[in-house]
């Protein structure tokens, strides 16, 4: 009998300790936010990343009860940035514009002083942005497998590249473009896609990859040939052009934007942040506004969203090797 009493009590005690930790996390989870966001990006304001925070922040801000600030720290190609938002106070009140820098820097030589697999959390996917690989007109090839063609008649290197920067899923698609290929190509970095339309436009290189809104005009104009999407699948802002995996199986190159956290915020309260984060992404004024910026929005779980960020990382990591690149 006193077995059974002694059992009952333990069972009781654990019930209310169950029920008072559960009450501590929904009571920080009910009381956050208490003050305006921070939301860290790494890129200059007008571009797509500024785009998508702005529009997205807002309408989180506007389901959490209070503002969402952006906070914009360009330089070091993102890693600056990356490393404020890992070094926050972890209350969940400063988050980041998370992008594929965080999956390609742990390749850089000058590597940031933390593992950026490993200082974050997950907060939600926002969506997929969409790139265009473009071609001089005085470019002999109209698509991927004339592309190919004509890049294995040159000397190798002779096709040249325009990205902009190290690092850059426009510079590591060119890479992959290489490495699936066969054809040597020439990677020439600029400061940003409006300098890497120029050159491009110019003759000053053959090939660019170029955001897609940014890229349409000059392809409807005929001052540029769009050669193939980098992404898995065709983008809405330009369907009738073909994906470069249709041709080169397998090539794909991701541009994903979702918010994350520094790894120590309590679990409560970037549940609330995924929760209204998605609920942001599924109306209408995001949904719409995004897309009219080449951004496809995702819906997608944490667990999803974290597997993304893990194969993504992997992908990076074996395109380096095989294409041997040194980031400098």
């Amino acid at each position: 009998m006193r077995t059974v009493q002694n059992t009952l009590r333990l069972l009781a005690a654990a019930a209310v300790l169950s029920s008072t930790t559960a009450a501590a996390q929904n009571t920080g989870a009910e009381n956050y936010p208490s003050r305006p966001l921070r939301l860290i990006t790494g890129f200059l304001p007008g571009g797509v990343s500024d785009t998508v925070a702005r529009v997205t922040g807002d309408k989180l801000g506007e389901l959490l009860g209070q503002r969402v600030i952006i906070d914009g720290r360009p330089g070091a190609g993102g890693v600056l940035s990356m490393e404020l938002a890992a070094n926050a106070n972890p209350d969940g009140h400063t988050l980041y514009m998370g992008q594929p820098v965080i999956t390609i820097s742990p390749n850089f030589r000058n590597k940031p002083p933390f593992d950026p697999l490993k200082a974050f959390t997950p907060i939600s996917l926002i969506g997929f942005g969409s790139t265009m690989m473009v071609v001089h007109p005085g470019t002999p090839a109209s698509n991927v497998k004339e592309l190919v063609a004509y890049g294995r008649s040159q000397p190798p290197g002779t096709l040249r590249f325009g990205h902009s920067g190290m690092g850059s899923t426009n510079h590591l698609a060119g890479e992959l473009f290489t490495v699936m290929s066969g054809v040597k190509l020439t990677a020439i970095p600029y400061k940003g896609a409006a300098v890497n339309i120029i050159a491009v436009l110019q003759g000053e290189i053959q090939i660019a990859m170029l955001p897609t809104l940014a890229a349409i005009p000059h392809v409807k104009s005929g001052r540029l040939k769009a050669i193939g999407m980098t992404g898995s699948k065709r983008s809405p802002a330009a369907p009738d052009v073909p994906t470069i995996g249709e041709t080169l199986k397998g090539f794909d190159v991701p541009v994903w934007y979702g918010f994350i956290v520094t790894a120590k915020t309590p679990v409560a309260i970037v549940n609330k942040l995924h929760t209204e984060t998605q609920r942001a992404i599924r109306t209408p004024e995001v949904k719409d506004r995004l897309a009219s910026q080449g951004v496809e929005t995702q819906p997608a779980t944490r667990a999803e969203f974290a597997q993304l960020i893990v194969d993504d990382a992997a992908r990076w990591k074996k395109l380096v090797k095989d294409a041997g690149i040194v980031f400098e």
